[in-house]
């Protein structure tokens, strides 16, 4: 769900007080320029203030709602109530007021933009950023096609067995691919990328691609079964692939997600700032200590955003600082720099 295009609805369609109303709230009141309402547990008419403005933001005057200082908005209402994370009170709001979760906000384009977009999206480079196209969910029937089978490539590369069953890892026989099921931030299964079975490819072969595609531009891998040690750690390792994920999960450090690639959304910067948590950025070898500072300098003053940088230069040309248990270990030991 595009927030923008949620706040947008809400307020376009005059429906905070079924939010309140839905919440709990009571002697919800409309000022003109915003709602007054008491809090779920308490006896004060004018606890709350909601105003109707493009962020919606709210204020409680008798609870923290959040931990940090940013400006809370209606989304944080919920989940402090509710006590679910900032994903689970999307979806709590989009039931509420009759919304699909997946709304695909580009169906009301005109059609002349709608072919604009289609020109381009054929245009594109494989590693360019499509923060437009929605992520849509997909049958679970589609992985009773595939194999349950773990397998020992993934397994010499510090993915165990138990780590792949996790994951729900299998296999396509028709592609000669292992299958990594996508899901969302809230569990849905929306997409399955495959990596070649194969230990040394040709110059012609994609070690991986989309099986099921989706668009990544608006996923963290992982987010659905991280999301409540990032709460509890309150950082998170920010890493390219899904194999980082996974690597990070078999350690036993279990406050990762992936981007799907080295540029970062949008999307993706929102989500992130969302989880209320440190980020410490574990991206390849490759990628420049520029690039990193300029991911940094995306996110809100609010958020710190750290890096690991191999000034030791122990990791090989294009090494993931998750490919070693032991490199790792050190690399976040003695490499870690604030870049905000």
């Amino acid at each position: 769900m595009d927030i923008s295009y949620l706040k947008e609805y809400i307020l376009d369609n005059h429906l905070v007080p079924n939010i309140l109303e839905s919440l709990g709230c009571h002697h919800i009141k409309y000022t003109g320029s915003y709602y007054t309402a008491g809090n779920v547990d308490g006896d004060n008419p004018n606890a709350i203030t909601v105003y109707l403005n493009d962020s919606i933001t709210t204020v409680d005057y008798t609870r923290k709602l959040i931990d940090s200082d940013r400006a809370c908005d209606i989304f944080d209402l919920v989940k402090f109530f509710e006590n679910c994370n900032f994903f689970q009170a999307i979806k709590k709001i989009c039931d509420w007021i009759g919304l699909d979760y997946y709304t695909d906000t580009t169906e009301e384009l005109p059609e002349s933009l709608k072919l604009t977009a289609l020109i381009y999206d054929l245009a594109k480079d494989n590693d360019a950023i499509d923060e437009d196209k929605p992520v849509k969910p997909i049958s679970e029937k589609i992985l009773t096609y595939y194999d349950a089978y773990v397998n020992d490539m993934f397994a010499k590369d510090g993915i165990s067995y138990d780590t792949q069953a996790d994951f729900e890892i299998g296999y396509d026989e028709l592609t000669n691919r292992i299958t990594i099921p996508i899901r969302d931030e809230i569990g849905t299964l929306v997409g399955v990328k495959g990596r070649l079975f194969k230990n040394k490819l040709s110059e012609d072969e994609m070690k991986y691609l989309y099986i099921e595609p989706v668009n990544r531009s608006r996923i963290l891998y992982g987010l659905n079964k991280t999301m409540p040690y990032i709460q509890r750690k309150r950082k998170v390792y920010l890493v390219e692939s899904e194999k980082g994920v996974l690597q990070l999960w078999d350690m036993g450090i279990r406050n990762a997600v992936a981007t799907g690639g080295k540029k970062i959304s949008s999307a993706q910067i929102k989500k992130l700032t969302r989880l209320e948590a440190d980020i410490v950025i574990l991206f390849d070898k490759d990628v420049t200590k520029e690039e990193l500072q300029s991911i940094a300098d995306r996110f809100i003053d609010t958020v710190k955003v750290s890096a690991v940088i191999d000034h030791e230069n122990i990791l090989g040309d294009k090494e993931s600082p998750t490919d070693d248990k032991y490199k790792f270990q050190r690399l976040i030991q003695n490499d870690i720099e604030q870049l905000r």
